[in-house]
């Protein structure tokens, strides 16, 4: 790649070779352009002349790959911050979720090219994923199929195809809702007696999580920087992940999170007092860094005989205590920094402020069998 003068009865002029070559299929695109009377216009020119080049390989490389190779390069590309217009802009979670899905359910697509998986393949494999797991994951794993494959024919990786091999898939499959996971006031407060007088080394973390709704990669990520004693709040900026290490939240956004009660200060005035972990509020813990904390927290409920639930349950004991207290949801989700209203429906529905009172009104019993039956009816000798 080069700029070159020469001349022509005394003029100088300028000619521009640009070569693209691929390291994976030895593909080689060659261009070049002359005759161009200024040095600022050939420096124009190649910037031009290389774009063209390497859109040209990208597609030349393209034609014949495999859907494996096409869902390398996708990863690659998405994970990078200054993407493609072509790329569905995504978390980088997202994207290490996606390509687990698919290379744990599609592994067998990997050495197809990617035009030879039509929808008859595509349906298929849906089908029987979706026997074997949740609807909810069926549909993320068709949702990763999909961002793979728009992206590869809107940028022109694979012609042919007129649209996604899933489109047009339905299951026929309805899912059971399960209750969800959930601890009631009585059960967080035996929860945290007991953790406390067995002198459980997570007994802070556990409550710091009740009080707060932050997830367990906030809470490890949190510095005391971040607390502000004077106005009560802790802002909400870091999270950890095994994968990305310390970055920003889940959400990517930063909140506030009041500490008003009593209580919760206490917590974080002992804790300050005691210190140890430096700018950390919580130790830094070996297994809590490994990902066991839900292990941890199982193991803890199921030998002291509570209720078995997960570390992000003590989130979700958050909302409900939160919207209980007749606490809006919106400020609830601004608390604890969750944008989908579904998941809250959820929380207000295990609430059940939408129909408190409703039945209060109803009298059924004949007056003078009131009193009796009820009496009876509850009688727990």
């Amino acid at each position: 790649m080069a700029i070159q003068p020469y001349e022509i009865d005394g003029k100088t002029f300028y000619k521009i070779r640009v070569v693209r070559k691929s390291k994976a299929k030895g593909v080689s695109i060659d261009k070049s352009v002359d005759a161009i009377a200024t040095l600022a216009d050939a420096e124009k020119e190649e910037k031009k002349l290389i774009a063209k080049c390497e859109r040209e390989l990208i597609l030349a490389d393209a034609k014949g790959s495999t859907f494996g190779e096409l869902l390398d390069t996708w990863e690659v590309e998405a994970k990078k911050e200054d993407k493609e217009i072509f790329i569905q802009e995504v978390e980088k979670q997202t994207v290490y979720d996606y390509v687990f899905l698919i290379r744990r359910y599609c592994d067998h697509w990997m050495k197809l090219e990617a035009t030879e998986i039509d929808r008859a393949t595509a349906w298929m494999t849906l089908d029987q994923v979706n026997r074997e797991v949740s609807i909810t994951r069926r549909k993320r794993l068709n949702s990763a199929i999909n961002a793979v494959y728009r992206w590869a024919m809107v940028s022109g990786r694979i012609e042919g195809l007129k649209e996604v091999p899933t489109y047009g898939y339905r299951s026929t499959k309805k899912e059971e809702e399960k209750m969800p996971e959930i601890l009631n006031l009585q059960q967080i407060r035996t929860f945290l007696k007991v953790a406390e007088e067995s002198g459980h080394k997570w007994y802070p973390i556990w409550a710091l999580a009740l009080f707060t709704g932050m997830r367990s990669g906030e809470l490890y990520a949190l510095k005391w920087e971040a607390i502000d004693f004077e106005n009560k709040l802790i802002y909400v900026h870091l999270n950890w992940t095994n994968r990305e290490r310390y970055g920003p939240t889940k959400g990517a956004y930063w909140r506030t999170v009041p500490i008003e009660s009593s209580q919760v200060l206490s917590l974080l005035a002992e804790l300050k007092t005691k210190g140890g972990n430096g700018d950390f509020v919580f130790p830094r813990y070996d297994s809590w860094r490994k990902g066991a904390q839900a292990t941890i927290l199982r193991e803890f409920c199921i030998g002291h005989g509570l209720p078995s639930i997960k570390f992000h349950t003590l989130r979700a004991c958050f909302a409900t205590q939160l919207i209980r207290m007749a606490i809006a949801p919106g400020k609830v989700m601004s608390i604890g920094g969750w944008k989908d209203l579904k998941t809250m429906q959820r929380y207000i529905r295990m609430a059940g402020i939408e129909v408190k009172g409703a039945t209060e009104g109803l009298m059924l019993l004949p007056d003078r069998q009131v009193m009796g039956k009820v009496v009876e009816l509850f009688r727990t000798e």
